[in-house]
């Protein structure tokens, strides 16, 4: 009986643990994508300004993408962001968090 307490118990905590960290995470790239969210429909000279040289310029679909990548403390991470062909960010795609 005690080790059905023991391992209910267990459970309940792993899964409470698990949505605490799943709403840490969520929160984290709520953030990140509101302060992304602030590049779009601005120049690339933007990206520069704040950012740097792009790591990598690669072209998909026909387009642009400036790619940012991030050495972290605990990971490394990319900020994607594609531009068009008059240099205006259109878009964003990122693996960071702060």
């Amino acid at each position: 009986m005690k080790s059905k307490v023991l391992s209910l118990l267990v459970l309940l905590s792993l899964l409470t643990s698990c949505t605490v960290i799943s709403e840490k995470a969520a929160q984290k790239a709520d953030k990140e994508n509101a302060y992304l969210s602030t590049f779009l429909n601005k120049s690339s000279a933007n990206l520069n300004q704040t950012f740097g040289k792009p790591t990598q310029i690669l072209t998909e679909n026909n387009q642009t993408v400036h790619v940012y990548e991030i050495k972290g403390k605990v990971f490394d991470c990319q900020r994607k962001f594609t531009l068009d062909s008059k240099n205006i960010i259109t878009g964003f795609v990122s693996t960071c968090w702060d």
